[in-house]
């Protein structure tokens, strides 16, 4: 990780901080498994993925990320690696937040490698505690449903997207 992407990260509480760097670590272990030509730029956006929630601005941190990291001249890559990652298009609509808002991030699906970049950043977030500690993806969707109770958005939010989040770690994992 390099200085100014720990910079970027001080304002998250300790054991966010110790979250994201572990998905870092994660992601820098496998890069090798992307295009060599998005190898930076995957760990980059493992290390900053929950970046936006040290500097809200909508509330929803993977908006708050993205936009946080373009107005400082991070490439759309990965931009579009942390507001997209970990089913949070899902969220995004049960926040009622309008598709178009996260347009501006959008990729083309066409880019060699892309998608198994965001299964990485996927998987590593999806088996990683929230403070670091390695888990099984139902340990962690046991966890995220303790500490966020039914009926509240992000416990709606993940109980929706558990399949598209199963899907990802499960290709990612077999890529391995």
């Amino acid at each position: 990780m390099d200085a100014a992407t720990a910079e970027l990260l001080v304002p998250l509480t300790d054991s966010r901080r110790a979250h994201t760097i572990a998905v870092g670590r994660k992601v820098e272990r496998v890069a090798r498994l992307v295009p060599e030509l998005l190898r930076a730029e995957v760990v980059t956006a493992a290390y900053l993925h929950d970046v936006g929630y040290g500097y809200p601005a909508t509330g929803f941190h993977p908006l708050d990320g993205a936009e946080l990291l373009a107005a400082r001249g991070y490439s759309l890559t990965v931009c579009h690696l942390v507001a997209f990652h970990s089913a949070s298009t899902v969220e995004a609509d049960v926040r009622g937040i309008p598709q178009e808002t996260l347009d501006q991030f959008t990729m083309s699906a066409d880019v060699p490698g892309l998608d198994i970049a965001s299964d990485l950043v996927w998987w590593a977030d999806m088996t990683t505690g929230p403070t670091g500690e390695t888990l099984t993806l139902d340990e962690r969707l046991a966890d995220i449903r303790v500490r966020y109770p039914e009926g509240t958005l992000v416990r709606i939010a993940i109980d929706r997207a558990e399949p598209l989040l199963r899907g990802a770690v499960q290709r990612a994992s077999g890529s391995m």
